[in-house]
């Protein structure tokens, strides 16, 4: 794939959140389908977490797959858009 988000983003608007460029990057090689999976089952994980009563005070962002659930969404837009 010759468009590679991750790094162009970077270039054009540094990314703020530390480990969204590095996320983006491990999610840019698949496909719209295989992402679109990729957020269902993020998705599952987060409610799961956020059921939790451990997790009950915490901010989603302390959630382990935040930053995956982010990157995948960023995807997504995007290849609606190039693809």
């Amino acid at each position: 794939m010759g468009d590679h988000v991750a790094d162009n983003l970077n270039a054009s608007a540094p990314i703020a959140l530390d480990g969204l460029q590095q996320a983006i990057a491990r999610w840019e090689g698949c496909t719209l389908d295989e992402l679109q999976a990729e957020s269902d089952r993020i998705r599952d994980e987060v409610r799961l977490w956020a059921e939790d009563p451990a997790n009950a005070e915490r901010p989603i962002s302390d959630s382990p797959v935040y930053l995956d659930r982010m990157a995948v969404e960023v995807l997504i837009e995007r290849r609606y858009f190039t693809e």
